[in-house]
């Protein structure tokens, strides 16, 4: 991917300056969105990126979405598969 950043937006992986958002956003607005970053790291020998407790990441972004009242139309299974 390079140095090109990207952005999951509307069921797709784009570059960062497509994923835009209106200003009246729910979330933008009321601070109603769910965020779980995630870390990892490239080991150039292996040519593989690492995510470092990628499972626990994405079951906190469930259960913040849970608490929001936000349908996450993707399983933590589903997010975690590579």
């Amino acid at each position: 991917m390079g140095s090109t950043k990207y952005a999951f937006f509307e069921d797709k992986f784009v570059p960062i300056e497509e994923a835009k958002v209106s200003v009246m956003t729910h979330a933008l607005n009321y601070g109603t969105g769910c965020f779980e970053g995630l870390r990892a790291y490239w080991n150039e020998k292996e040519k593989q990126l690492y995510i470092v407790r990628m499972r626990e990441h994405y079951e906190r972004l469930h259960d913040s979405c849970s608490i929001l009242l936000i349908g996450l139309p993707y399983s933590v299974e589903r997010l975690s598969d590579g």
